[in-house]
């Protein structure tokens, strides 16, 4: 096992604004976890924390932000899904606001690249450690970067629009973005103190945490914290956010009469444990739901003078449109959520009735652009194609792309061997950023280690030096205008340039998909 070493006493103290705290080092990178960067009442804005006194522990992470639904995938067996993710669970507790650092070196004056992990579950669930694949020590090692996560509110105490019952709550629908901004404030006080460069920070985030990426840089009390944005299958776009804000006050407002509270009595409501409040919320979204109320943008960021809106619908900020973006999704995103999983083991006969399904007469038409797009792909691929998170992306990007941004664009393309074979699945990319497909089983094949380390690099030197080159990836040109250059990642990456892009629109064109991210039909 070689020269292996810990340690965890006065050579592990960093004395950071807000007082000391002690982490570990292990081998050759030292790690504090659990460092409280906020305190926040329910509903209300977070504060900083104040000075303490003597060294406090940041030997493990702190608790995660209560969830009103477990995670769930819909399609495959959810226990099954383990080798795919790597799950980890944690203690929950509203007190949720803490910061993890990993760092080669905690000494002020090194200036390294900082990367700030933003994660995924939408705005309603997740944490920094649901996954095992978001331990930062690969990238803090391999990169000589600083790298940082956290955990933040979520759900009903991070994204519900209490405003309409006091001036301390008129920003409660965005609380998750703000502690998230307070996060970025900890950063530029402290990143210095552990060997990071303040002036260099990027943003990277999948899923949700790509939502909340673009939100911040909707927020302008989020200016000037961050020089950098990578989104990873994290461009979706939301039906409508002006209804959203209609349907959290509505939501809000019925949770706190059911309960039996008013305006005057809000502040006893907050007192609720969140375990009634949960249900309760579960029990509101029943009632609207059978009223035929769209809930789906439930939990979710609150447009309002502090956040100005999805980019899609409002235009990009003058302030953050140039800043250097990295952006990309995997082939069949949705693949695991679909209600129904096949196989690759199914006939060819099989595979083309379920296209047909999905086509009716336009079959013809799709399977040729299909075919134009990926010449050795297979019709199960065109069937589970995303459609969703793709279509998000390019909107964007290709607003994006007017701007005087460094755009780069990215596709993962690439099968494992894994249940007979599975296509790139919403969420692959994260062990292969990371670089650490050894806490993924079924990532442990030598192709998929191989793209590791070619995504790995490519990750650490966007975040170095604004561009993704310089590693074992063909040169990655920019995204442009009427180009639509992406760096296509598989056991062989290749630069293609507009190749999908027909292919997705007629797609939603042509499918008989009501929702297309669960792969559900119209009814007949």
């Amino acid at each position: 096992m070689g020269n292996r070493r810990f340690y965890c006493d006065d050579r592990t103290v960093v004395e950071t604004v807000e007082g000391k705290v002690m982490g570990c080092f292990v081998n050759d990178l030292y790690y504090f976890r659990g460092i409280p960067y906020a305190t926040a009442e329910r509903y209300k804005a977070p504060k900083p924390m104040e000075h303490w006194d003597g060294v406090l522990e940041a030997v493990t992470y702190g608790p995660v932000a209560p969830t009103v639904k477990k995670p769930n995938v819909v399609g495959m067996n959810a226990l099954s899904q383990q080798p795919l993710f790597g799950y980890r669970f944690w203690p929950e507790d509203e007190r949720c606001q803490y910061v993890n650092v990993w760092t080669t070196k905690p000494e002020s004056g090194r200036k390294r690249p900082v990367m700030v992990w933003v994660h995924g579950g939408g705005f309603g669930t997740g944490s920094s450690v649901e996954q095992m694949s978001y331990d930062g020590a690969n990238l803090c090692r391999d990169g000589d970067l600083v790298v940082v996560s956290f955990n933040h509110r979520l759900n009903i105490l991070g994204y519900m629009d209490f405003s309409e019952f006091g001036d301390d709550y008129k920003n409660s629908g965005n609380a998750g973005m703000a502690d998230i901004v307070e996060v970025l404030k900890w950063v530029q006080r402290n990143i210095d103190r552990f060997g990071g460069d303040p002036n260099n920070i990027t943003l990277f985030g999948q899923s949700g945490g790509g939502g909340k990426i673009r939100t911040l840089t909707q927020i302008p009390a989020a200016d000037g914290l961050y020089n950098r944005v990578i989104f990873q299958s994290g461009l979706v776009n939301s039906p409508g956010e002006e209804e959203d804000v209609f349907i959290s006050r509505r939501a809000a407002k019925m949770m706190v009469e059911k309960l039996g509270f008013t305006k005057d009595t809000f502040d006893e409501f907050r007192k609720v444990p969140f375990d009634k409040l949960r249900e309760t919320y579960l029990a509101v979204v029943d009632e609207l739901n059978a009223e035929g109320v769209r809930t789906g943008g439930l939990c979710a960021p609150i447009r309002n003078d502090y956040y100005l809106g999805n980019p899609n619908e409002v235009g990009l900020r003058e302030e953050t449109k140039n800043i250097p973006t990295m952006a990309g999704t995997v082939q069949c995103e949705t693949v695991l959520y679909a209600k129904e999983f096949h196989p690759y083991t199914i006939s060819q006969e099989e595979r083309e009735e379920l296209v047909r399904g999905v086509f009716g007469d336009k079959t013809d038409e799709m399977v040729e652009l299909f075919k134009k797009a990926y010449p050795d792909g297979d019709l199960l691929d065109l069937y589970s194609l995303d459609i969703v998170i793709r279509k998000g992306a390019y909107e964007y990007l290709d607003r994006k792309a007017k701007t005087d941004a460094p755009i780069y664009c990215y596709l993962i393309k690439y099968h494992l061997n894994y249940f007979g074979g599975m296509p790139s699945y919403h969420g692959i990319c994260l062990p292969l950023v990371f670089g650490n497909t050894e806490y993924v089983d079924a990532l442990n094949e030598p192709d998929a280690v191989a793209l590791s380390q070619k995504m790995h690099q490519a990750w650490i030197n966007f975040a170095t030096y604004g561009n993704p080159n310089g590693g074992d990836v063909p040169e990655w040109d920019q995204y442009r205008e009427g180009e639509r250059g992406v760096m296509v990642f598989d056991k062989k990456c290749e630069m293609r340039y507009d190749f999908d892009h027909e292919l997705i629109w007629k797609y939603v064109e042509n499918s008989n998909f009501a929702d297309p991210f669960f792969r559900v039909k119209k009814k007949n």
